[in-house]
């Protein structure tokens, strides 16, 4: 917009709203109430959530639980505690685990939605 006054003032003519200048203190309170349940998901480790990110890939690829132990025995992947070869109930209840894990991440609701302004005015 232009700082040219006379410029300014015509176009508050085409304006179809009125401006109104008032000095006050403007509140806006809000109010709702939140149900997450991410505050019980706890942070995994950068190599076991790679791990368990490489596991539902192949799973989304079409991977059986057969497959995708092979695959990781094969490339000399082994479990994180035990250091052991994986199997496939072990990498079933994996991707069941971390499947769930992730359904927690989008269970977010709001309730209760309350909002308000309060205005004081000062004359």
């Amino acid at each position: 917009m232009s700082t040219n006054p006379e410029i300014w003032q015509n176009l508050l003519l085409w304006n179809e709203f009125r401006i109104t200048y008032l000095k006050g203190n403007y509140n806006f309170k809000f109010k709702f109430t939140l149900e997450t349940s991410k505050l019980g998901v706890f942070r995994l480790s950068e190599s076991r959530l790679k791990r368990l990110e490489l596991m539902n890939e192949l799973s989304n690829r079409g991977y059986s639980s057969t497959q995708i132990t092979n695959f990781l025995n094969i490339n000399g992947i082994r479990t994180i505690r035990t250091n052991e070869k994986y199997s496939p109930k072990l990498v079933w209840t994996s991707l069941n685990k971390y499947r769930k894990r992730l359904s927690r991440f989008k269970k977010d609701k709001i309730f209760n939605i309350k909002e308000e302004l309060y205005i004081t005015l000062k004359l």
